[in-house]
């Protein structure tokens, strides 16, 4: 079942999800190349993301946008000024073909019944060589097996499948990495293990992260003209009973 956009929201505003927030965020951050005046579009609850990558960019000329699914809720951000959320079916995105140039969704492939068609909408509003993060749960750690989190719902993926699935819809990976090493406790204390965990065991292995993020940009393929032997002309029959 898809969380509702208020327990995504209580969960990031919980001292879990303030630890996880700037962990994952750090992550996108190596993975996400810095464009100025870009337009970057957060789709799923991509919230404490796009705030992250707001301020450590600081450009007044870019364009930050968080598209929420009908299914799930939407809420207003950013809290200093006017809104930039927006209610949407993720299968039609209210943007125009190649218009986006960056996106970044968390908590919305994991819940999407045709994820195909969610990339493939995702293809079409991005720019050509436009870049995307995805935020998923990793099916082989604790998170995705555990409903105490957002993660911990909706189909989870490994790094293998996730790249399948992207391949097929003409955004190859370039980049991965992964967040989340240590389980979710939540017990006192536990958010400060998670915090001082992850830097630990981050540098033992990509692969022992409860989220997997992957990175890739948007292909084109263009018609090119087949290369081959010429087809010598067919032979014209000449004298009696040529055009028979």
């Amino acid at each position: 079942m898809r969380p509702e956009v208020l327990q995504l929201y209580r969960f990031y505003a919980s001292p879990l999800g303030q630890t996880v927030a700037p962990i994952i965020s750090q992550r996108i951050e190596g993975l996400l190349a810095p464009r100025t005046g870009s337009v970057t579009v957060g789709l799923g609850f991509a919230l404490p993301y796009l705030s992250h990558l707001e301020a450590r960019e600081a450009d007044e000329a870019s364009r930050y946008l968080a598209f929420m699914p009908a299914q799930q809720g939407v809420c207003h951000w950013p809290g200093t000024h006017g809104s930039r959320t927006a209610l949407v079916e993720e299968y039609h995105l209210p943007m125009p073909d190649s218009s986006v140039d960056r996106a970044v969704l968390a908590h919305s492939l994991e819940h999407a019944n045709r994820p195909k068609h969610l990339l493939r909408e995702l293809w079409r509003v991005l720019a050509p060589g436009g870049q995307v993060v995805m935020i998923v749960p990793n099916r082989r750690r604790s998170w995705s097996a555990l409903e105490t989190t957002p993660f911990g719902h909706g189909r989870p993926y490994s790094r293998s499948q996730l790249y399948e699935l992207m391949s097929e819809q003409m955004l190859p990976p370039d980049g991965w990495d992964t967040a989340l090493m240590m389980p979710p406790f939540k017990w006192p204390g536990g958010p400060r293990v998670v915090r001082y965990g992850e830097r630990v065991i981050h540098g033992l292995g990509r692969a022992l992260g409860g989220v997997l993020i992957v990175s890739a940009r948007k292909q084109v393929y263009g018609a090119l003209p087949k290369q081959g032997k010429r087809v010598p002309a067919m032979p014209v029959l000449t004298g009696p009973g040529a055009g028979a």
